[in-house]
């Protein structure tokens, strides 16, 4: 069974999706509810909207979005996905707050020295942002690379420089 929650948030409204195993889509700000919806809809037909969907969940994207530093832990579901892509992302999640990597160092982390393309196209595929925090991987020359979330490289800076001001150890 699939269920899914819009939580309104200062960016626009943020789409959880879950399973019975974990977390499944994470859908990044939109500007509307209608449009969140649509969008979890087309990905997920059947999903049943529940508004108390993992509360302890959309209290960190409230907070995330406010500029407060949040580890997101909850559990995720990667059924159908490669074991290549949910390690990159496993790997990805350990990124602390307001830490960056480059593609190719995540690439390290997970085995596959040389593989920083794979890496990229994994950071592209993934569905749950923010909770696998893509946006803190960047190009080895330390520039954003791409971002193919809502909002795109744009976006991606906006996320950075939240999370530096918000960590004055890093700035």
């Amino acid at each position: 069974m699939v269920n899914y929650r819009v939580v309104e948030t200062r960016e626009g409204m943020v789409g959880i999706v879950v399973t019975d195993r974990g977390l499944r889509r994470l859908v990044l700000p939109e500007k509307s509810a209608a449009r969140c919806r649509a969008i979890i809809r087309d990905e997920f037909p059947t999903a049943t909207e529940n508004a108390e969907l993992l509360p302890q969940l959309a209290d960190q994207l409230l907070r995330y979005f406010s500029g407060e530093p949040v580890e997101f832990d909850v559990p995720l579901d990667w059924r159908g996905y490669h074991d290549f892509e949910s390690d990159v992302w496993n790997a990805c999640r350990r990124l602390g707050y307001g830490q960056t990597c480059s593609y190719g160092e995540l690439a390290q982390r997970v085995g596959r020295p040389g593989g920083a393309r794979a890496v990229g196209m994994a950071m592209s595929n993934n569905p749950i942002p923010l909770v696998v925090p893509c946006h803190r991987v960047l190009r080895s020359d330390g520039s954003l690379g791409g971002y193919s979330g809502t909002g795109g490289v744009a976006f991606k800076q906006r996320l950075l420089e939240m999370e530096a001001a918000a960590t004055p150890a890093l700035r």
